[in-house]
This record gives structure tokens, C-alpha cells and sequence, in this order.
């Protein structure tokens, strides 16, 4: 008759023989990843070795540009009129008996809330229809005044604008105050207009400030725009600025000590300080040499720099980065790469993290058989007392 522990112990033995493949996992192993890529790549993405050539490219920002969009332009003069506008006019005539005078001291005659129309024109009796749209104040007055030569007497006009519709911007969101800012006589930036509405209430490397023109959208990030003069764009008439907050995070997994959703908290993060605000590496997990940063990319990019031909469609490629920190000359490279909102880092465990897991279910499951050896041998003891 067999005893219990001639039967748990074999059980023990097969489960052994099985291999370490169905414990529980947070993700893969590099070798996984890597036999991913050549064979079940359902994903279609290409693996990328960190060199650097590879950490030169993702050195740079990859930024939505103002200047890219829209071109930096020229500044745009506030005191150019524009339709919209309404303007008073003031006339003064030499003689008092002239088509344009009082009973005032100065003759004068007074044509208050004038507005341009959409064509840019305003009508002025006597002297007809006169385009006023991208003329200055000064400009309008002497039109108006060789319009009126045949019509009146040594005729003086003066253009003052009461309402400034034309050369108009909105700034909308969180700002010190939120409104309607006429451009100035010099012309605004992007950056000017911010500051006179008081500025934004986040911090700027959390600032997604967007632009919209004729239809038109781009976006960034403010601290992005302060560090880049060609991005600081001389506004026009009719732009419209939101300032919204947007904290730029990424995601860590695999062996660090601090998993999840991290926020960059700085206006540049590089890998190596995001692998670090994830705490580092596991000590008793980590696979220093499987690193990896997982990231959409342009078609462009993946073909650059895969090690085999992209086989996905599209002109977006699912792109993981490998890098071996067993090595000091990938830790140079980890600084120089810069982090992108929404970007994934991932750490993989160590083989033999498999193996010390299964050895911890070895352990748990031998001490009730250890326990029955124990006992069969006492009863065995006792029958042959």
C-alpha cells in the first residue's frame, strides 16, 4: 500500500517537470518581447535597439508648432480699421455758411457711430462711399477730405474709433481675466496677448494653450513657447486663444517600485529621470538589459530605425525602444532621450524571478507533504513498536 507522500511528492516532481511559463506575470520577458517581434507581432510593431544614432533622434521634442502652422508673420497694426468698426467723424468748414456748418463758433458738423460695413466701406454725406478697411484713422481723414474739396469749404475731418471690433482677439479659459483684447498700435505676439490678460493660472509646463485661425487649429505647450521664439507668433485680427490645463504624464510598469500613471511635474523629463520617478528598478525583479519605451511614431521613424521591414499599415507605427542599462553607455542614452506625453515605460523581469516564484509554490506545497512524511513515519514507528 503507497502512502501519501509516495503520491504528493510525484505530483510535486510533475508539476516541476511543466516549466515556470503558467505563473502569473506582470508582463513579458525581453525574450518574449523579442520572439514577439519575429513571430506573433499581431500589433504590427517594430523593436527598436537604443544606439546612438536612435537616442540623437529622440533627443528632440516632437512639439506642435505655431510657427510650422501658421508662419511667425508681421505684426499686425491695431490702429488699421477694419469692418465692424465704428468710428465717429468730425468735419469743419471755413465758412459758416458751408454745407457743414452750426451754430456753434466752429463750424463743424458731427457724424457720430459711423460703422464699416463688410465690404470695408462707410457711406459720408457728400462725399459718398470711401473704402475705410485697412486704412489708419489718418489715412480715412485725408480720403474723406478730398472726397468733400468740390463740396465744401476748406474742409477739415477728423476719424476717431469708438468701438475697435476689427482688430479684436479672444483669449478664453485659464487666464487672469478672460475677454475680448484689442490688438495694440504695435502689433501683439502670442505672448503678449497672454500677459495682458493676466497670464496663465497653471504652471506652464502644464499650459496647452491652442490657437485657432480662419478654421484653423495648433497647439502647445507654453513653456514650449517661451523657449521658442519662432513660436511666439504675432497674432491677427479674429484669433482666438484657449489656455487650458493639461498635465503632461506617462505610464510605468513591469519591476519598478512605483507603477501607474506619472505626472512629468518639469517642463523636460528625460528617461533616465522617469525611470527614476518611478522609484528605479526592482532590485529583486528587475531586468536591467530589457528596458523599454513604448511609442507611436511617424511610418518614417520605425522604418529608419527597425531592424527589419514594418509590416503594419498607416502612417503611425506602434514603436517599442529597447534599451540594456546593463551597459554604462545606454545610461548616457537614456538621459539624452526626452519623454513624450502618454509615453509607456516598461521594465521587464528578470528569468529568474520565474523560477523563484515557482520555487515559492515548490516550498508552500512540500510543507503539507513533509508534514505527511512525517506522519506516516511516526505510524510506521508505532506498528513496529
Amino acid at each position: 500500500m503507497r502512502s501519501k507522500a509516495s503520491v504528493v511528492v510525484p505530483a510535486i516532481l510533475t508539476l516541476a517537470l511543466t516549466g515556470c511559463s503558467g505563473l502569473p506575470s506582470e508582463g513579458p520577458e525581453s525574450r518574449q518581447i523579442a520572439n514577439a517581434d519575429l513571430a506573433k507581432n499581431t500589433a504590427g510593431f517594430a523593436l527598436v535597439n537604443v544606439d546612438r544614432n536612435v537616442a540623437d533622434y529622440l533627443s528632440h521634442h516632437s512639439v506642435q508648432s505655431f510657427g510650422d502652422r501658421f508662419g511667425k508673420g508681421k505684426p499686425t497694426r491695431g490702429e488699421l480699421i477694419g469692418p465692424g468698426d465704428v468710428l465717429s467723424v468730425t468735419i469743419w468748414e471755413a465758412d459758416q455758411t458751408g454745407v457743414f456748418a452750426s451754430t456753434n463758433t466752429a463750424d463743424r458738423g458731427n457724424i457720430p457711430d459711423v460703422e464699416v460695413s463688410g465690404k470695408g466701406t462707410i457711406s459720408i454725406p457728400y462725399a459718398g462711399t470711401i473704402r475705410a478697411a485697412g486704412r489708419t484713422t489718418q489715412s480715412l481723414e485725408q480720403a474723406i477730405t478730398k472726397a468733400l474739396e468740390v463740396k465744401a469749404v476748406e474742409p477739415q475731418v477728423h476719424v476717431s474709433r469708438k468701438e475697435k471690433v476689427a482688430s479684436l482677439v479672444t483669449v478664453t479659459g485659464g487666464v487672469g481675466k478672460a475677454g475680448l483684447y484689442p490688438l495694440s498700435l504695435r502689433g501683439d505676439s502670442l505672448l503678449d496677448v497672454i500677459a495682458g490678460s493676466g497670464g496663465s493660472s497653471y504652471p506652464a509646463y502644464e499650459t496647452v494653450v491652442s490657437v485657432t485661425r480662419r478654421g484653423e487649429i495648433a497647439t502647445s505647450y507654453l513653456d514650449h513657447v517661451l523657449e521658442t521664439p519662432a513660436d511666439n507668433i504675432y497674432l491677427r485680427p479674429g484669433d482666438q486663444i484657449s489656455i487650458e490645463r493639461q498635465p503632461r504624464t506617462y505610464s510605468a510598469f513591469g519591476a519598478v517600485e512605483r507603477k501607474g500613471n506619472i505626472p512629468f511635474a518639469a517642463t523636460d523629463l528625460n528617461l533616465l529621470e522617469a525611470v527614476s520617478k518611478a522609484s528605479g528598478l526592482s532590485d529583486v525583479r528587475a531586468d536591467a538589459s530589457g528596458v523599454f519605451m513604448f511609442r507611436f511614431e511617424n511610418r518614417a521613424v520605425a522604418e529608419r530605425f527597425a531592424h527589419k521591414p514594418v509590416n503594419v499599415r498607416g502612417d503611425i507605427v506602434p514603436v517599442i525602444y529597447r534599451l540594456n542599462l546593463k551597459d554604462p553607455n545606454q545610461y548616457f542614452f537614456a538621459q539624452a532621450i526626452a519623454m513624450q506625453d502618454r509615453d509607456v515605460i516598461y521594465v521587464a523581469d528578470a528569468s529568474t524571478v520565474a523560477l523563484q516564484k515557482f520555487l515559492g509554490l515548490l516550498g508552500a506545497a512540500l510543507t503539507p507533504s513533509a508534514t505527511a512524511v512525517r506522519t506516516v513515519n511516526s505510524v510506521n514507528t508505532l506498528t513496529a513498536q
